[in-house]
């Protein structure tokens, strides 16, 4: 085995994924975002006195690590309720550390747990689109 030419650099560990793959991932982000700022703004906005601003920034966070940790690392190796149950679990810490990160102190336990349970509900169906659509083979 000999090497005859150097025609590139690996500088990543990380896959690399194709095109469309990677547009599936985008769309589904899109999604996932779009629900929880849906939800968390239908139920923070009443429940407490943050603005769309915060709950922007809530959502954007809850969005992001759920669907690593929930949907690509836990969901796979799993199955929807678990994953649903980790999603929720993870949105109620996130939701009420916000008090603590930004030193607002407005969401109660009770306001972040009603959000966090909220988007449980929407985790169930976008863990099917997410069985359907990401992980087809699985």
């Amino acid at each position: 085995y000999e090497i005859e030419a150097v025609t590139g650099v690996q500088t990543c560990a990380l896959p690399i994924f194709s095109g469309g793959e990677l547009m599936k991932h985008v769309s589904a982000l899109f999604i996932k975002f779009v629900m929880v700022l849906v939800v968390l703004e239908l139920a923070l906005l009443k429940l407490t006195n943050l603005t769309l601003i915060d709950i922007l920034y809530i959502s954007a966070v809850v969005t992001v690590v759920a669907y690593i940790i929930g949907d690509l690392l836990i969901l796979p190796l799993s199955n929807n309720t678990v994953a649903t149950i980790a999603d929720t679990g993870l949105a109620l810490v996130i939701i009420f550390m916000f008090n603590y990160l930004w030193n607002i102190r407005e969401i109660s336990f009770s306001d972040a747990l009603s959000a966090s349970l909220l988007l449980g509900v929407g985790e169930w169906f976008f863990h099917k689109y997410v069985a359907k659509e990401i992980f087809p083979n699985r």
